[in-house]
């Protein structure tokens, strides 16, 4: 059973759609009754994000 506060695997496709890769996210809130949906935050080891000026 999943709750809100847990880290779970879950696939997150490529950017031309051909394929996705386990990734981890946090599970914030359950975002359906109906449905097993959820709100979550992509976890990263990532410290910085690149910006790009365009």
């Amino acid at each position: 059973m999943k709750v809100a506060g847990q880290i779970v695997l879950t696939p997150f496709p490529f950017t031309n759609l051909a394929g996705s890769k386990l990734r981890p996210v946090l599970l914030l809130k359950k975002s359906s009754k109906f449905y097993d949906d959820w709100l979550v935050c992509m976890v990263s080891s990532q410290t910085h994000q690149a910006l790009n000026d365009e």
